[in-house]
């Protein structure tokens, strides 16, 4: 294995074609992970915040808004989980399938990926077999050490999820949230989520602890006292790690991250 040299990363905003047009959007606010830090819920990641309306768009609502004339002129939808992860939403396969009927769209998914079964997501796969490109949230190699940030999921699970949708046909991609707790592992998270289908893996330190802090304290559902630290890696001191895509399908573009890992 080798490093990959700069001019073969790929920023993250370069993957968005300029010439393209890109729709971003969420389809619900319904999330059954309880992430502290996340801006959708309070400080413990335990309530939705009460100012976040309730959403959950349905097949017929997603029509009445994208008539089929209408999506012949978008290039790419990115189903967003900024206020709610889109598995959620009971007619997200519905809707995906409209999009695919109607149009040449590509299709960005973001999830935690630990909703559904296996046969749904064999299914999602053989609907979207290269037009869909779903970005599975996963930021560790344990689940202890998974669910300290993404709560109330199961990595296996969300493993699981992932190596199924990609034989099926689907195209799997992987964000990773860095904290203290996680940055020594980044390298064997690559090495793990390829062996499960990924194609890529996007690697982002948190940056929502206050001014001055490195700790972010929370209370877990069953009352624990527990906590996040900051990286000890970021953008000034390992640009070469942040908002960058690398890509993991040939075995000699592995080793992408030495040089950023701590020793």
């Amino acid at each position: 294995m080798r490093l990959i040299s700069d001019e073969q990363f790929y920023n993250f905003n370069e993957l968005y074609d300029k010439n393209e047009l890109s729709l971003w959007l969420d389809i619900s606010t319904h999330c059954n992970a309880k992430c502290p830090q996340c801006h959708r819920t309070d400080a413990n990641g335990l309530q939705k915040v009460d100012w976040l309306p309730v959403i959950q768009w349905s097949t017929e609502e997603f029509k009445k808004a994208f008539t089929p004339k209408n999506l012949r002129h978008i290039d790419r939808i990115d189903i967003c989980g900024t206020w709610g992860d889109p598995m959620m939403n009971k007619d997200i396969f519905e809707i995906v399938k409209y999009i695919m009927d109607n149009s040449r769209c590509k299709i960005l998914i973001n999830t935690n990926g630990s909703i559904r079964n296996a046969d749904w997501w064999w299914k999602f796969g053989l609907l979207g077999r290269e037009r869909i490109t779903v970005m599975w949230a996963i930021d560790g190699v344990t689940q202890d050490q998974h669910s300290l940030y993404r709560q109330d999921t199961d990595l296996q699970t969300v493993l699981d999820n992932m190596e199924t949708f990609t034989a099926a046909g689907g195209i799997s991609q992987v964000f990773t949230v860095v904290f203290k707790h996680n940055e020594k592992d980044i390298y064997n998270l690559a090495s793990l989520v390829k062996e499960k289908g990924a194609q890529d893996i996007f690697y982002v330190p948190s940056n929502r602890f206050k001014r001055d802090s490195t700790k972010f304290e929370f209370i877990d559902k069953v009352g624990e006292l527990k906590f996040l630290e900051k990286s000890s890696l970021d953008e000034t001191n390992s640009p070469e790690l942040f908002w960058k895509t690398f890509f993991l399908e040939e075995e000699d573009k592995m080793e992408v991250i030495l040089n950023a890992t701590p020793k």
